[in-house]
């Protein structure tokens, strides 16, 4: 494949949906092109506002958060492994309100005490913390959201 038809495909779904510059990086590679003509598609992609890792850390963060109900943890994680410098996952994490990332864990732990069938109290919390912890919320918000929901 040349540069010229490398650009208008990614050009494309960029201009779709917001990637990171890894993901698009990684494509270009896969498809084996020049590191020169690479960096000249990376440049340019990122000149005309195609390819914004702000932008895609900020949306990424709200939409794990608000429809996978994730927790900061694990956004955080998942933007590492997409090669998101680390000033740009916190600002787009401070972006989060934490009030709603309560809301959230508290949901998650009431559906998954209603489908618990342990009868032994500790377990049945070691397990709810397991469950939240997966899901990428910290320590003092899952003691906080067990504690409302044990009382």
């Amino acid at each position: 494949m040349d540069a010229k038809k490398a650009l208008n495909i990614v050009a494309g779904q960029c201009s779709k949906k917001e990637y990171c510059s890894f993901d698009i990086l990684k494509k270009l590679q896969r498809w084996e092109l020049e590191e020169k003509d690479i960096a000249a598609v990376m440049e340019f992609l990122v000149k005309n506002h195609f390819l914004d890792d702000t932008r895609f850390a900020e949306a990424y963060a709200r939409d794990k958060h608000r429809f996978n109900r994730w927790g900061k943890l694990k956004i955080m994680q998942m933007l590492r492994q997409k090669r998101v410098p680390e000033r740009i996952i916190e600002q787009a994490l401070s972006s989060l309100p934490d009030e709603e990332s309560d809301a959230t864990c508290l949901a998650l732990l009431k559906q998954k005490n209603r489908g618990l069938k342990e009868e032994d109290p500790y377990k049945r919390k070691a397990k709810l913390f397991r469950f939240a912890l997966s899901r990428g919320f910290d320590y003092e918000t899952i003691s906080r959201c067990i504690d409302q929901l044990q009382d």
